[in-house]
């Protein structure tokens, strides 16, 4: 389903590591379970049937949640829906407290037919649970508490937090975040999979996919394991002073799999005084804004870039009613020839500006082959924060400013 060229990566030394071991051994002591999430078919069903029920009784599912919570399932519907058709359930994500954007927002809905989905491990984000109480609160003044209870889905931890009370004691419909996922390692769990069971996305494919990347991680042999080969080339290149780590994919439909790909890495790894410092971008846009500073910039950075082969869509380049030396020589080619064109000149002149990258090629744009990208880049977010001996599972630079919050806004004890 995809593969990866290494041809422009610059040769590097790569050293010898356990860090899949060291992976192996935190899952078997169930300290992550991201490794095991596409296994979960049971908890797909109740995803799916949950769907089933939202699109039966809603023309829009609002996801309301933020970073980990977010950005996976932003990253399913811009990859595999049509953001332009108004057929079927619409799905829309929700994830800051700008008070003039929600409310914009909101007031724009048919309330009687919208289901909102509340996605919180713990259920003190702050960001969100602003966000729960102004919809419920709406909700019960149109259309009454009972009702207003039925038109939530909470999103939880299955024993703990702030909402999973609120579940049992009111009657809120609710699906699980494992305990042993962080939010950034949550897009293969009820997190990303009710919003695109929602929409239609075929998520049994998705799960397919992403098992086979996750069984390809766990073997510790680098001619056998690309996601080991791709972090080790990563790092290598990293302590070399190539520490900024660009997404690059070739299709406007994987930009936020560049948004989603940021939190990931940055909030993985950016510990200790380490870390690379990773910038979305997508081709062939970002060749006419970021790619100066690439070519001749500092020599600091590493490419990941993603093409696809074939794409769903097509356009044949027409001919025009004169010759126009300019852009003439277009016509009789297609947008995904001139796409790929794109990719491979920028890949060779950043090599040749002492850029290194790494291609990966999608043989389609399809629900297994973002499976499989989710499950690619998780792992080698934890393969590398082995390689780097930090916990890429934890986020303590984040707590700082949620506690300061905390005050600010006058929660006891902060």
């Amino acid at each position: 389903m995809f593969s990866i060229n290494w041809e422009k990566a610059i040769n590097v030394k790569l050293t010898d590591t356990d860090a899949v071991k060291k992976m192996l051994e935190k899952r078997a002591a169930g300290k992550i379970g991201f490794l095991d999430a596409p296994h979960n078919k049971d908890g797909l069903k109740k995803a799916k049937e949950l769907a089933k029920s939202v699109r039966d009784h809603s023309d829009q599912l609002v996801v309301l949640g933020i970073g980990g919570s977010s950005l996976g399932g932003k990253t399913i519907m811009s990859s595999l829906t049509n953001s332009f058709s108004k057929k079927g359930t619409r799905v829309t994500f929700v994830d800051n407290v700008d008070p003039e954007y929600f409310m914009e927002m909101l007031e724009s809905l048919d309330l009687s037919r919208t289901t909102f989905n509340v996605i919180s491990k713990s259920g003190s984000t702050a960001e969100t649970m602003a966000q729960f109480l102004v919809v419920y609160d709406m909700l019960c003044k149109k259309l009454g508490k009972k009702e207003a209870v039925e038109k939530i889905i909470l999103t939880t931890d299955p024993e703990k937090g702030a909402l999973r009370p609120l579940v049992n004691s009111m009657g809120f419909r609710s699906l699980e975040v494992p305990q042993n996922i962080g939010g950034r390692f949550s897009v293969l769990t009820d997190v990303g999979m009710l919003p695109a069971a929602v929409a239609g996305v075929d998520v049994d494919a998705m799960f397919d996919g992403a098992k086979e990347v996750s069984e390809l991680a766990c073997i510790d042999d680098i001619n056998k394991n690309p996601v080991l080969k791709y972090s080790l080339i990563k790092y290598a290149h990293a302590t070399a002073g190539k520490n900024i780590s660009v997404m690059m994919p070739y299709s406007t439909k994987l930009f936020d799999l560049s948004a989603w790909y940021v939190q990931l890495w940055a909030e993985s790894l950016g510990k200790k005084g380490l870390g690379q410092t990773p910038i979305p971008s997508t081709g062939a846009t970002d060749q006419h804004s970021q790619l100066q500073l690439f070519m001749e910039g500092p020599k600091d950075k590493f490419v990941t870039f993603i093409g696809i082969e074939t794409p769903a869509k097509n356009v044949i380049l027409p001919k025009f009613d004169v010759e126009v030396e300019a852009f003439s020589y277009l016509s009789g080619h297609n947008m995904q020839e001139l796409l790929r064109a794109e990719m491979l000149s920028t890949e060779r002149a950043l090599f040749e500006n002492n850029v290194p990258s790494v291609r990966i090629e999608l043989n389609k744009l399809d629900a297994a082959s973002i499976g499989m990208l989710f499950m690619f880049f998780e792992a080698a977010v934890a393969i590398t924060g082995e390689i780097m001996g930090i916990d890429a599972f934890d986020q303590p630079g984040v707590e700082l400013s949620k506690n300061y919050t905390y005050k600010m806004m006058g929660r006891r004890g902060y």
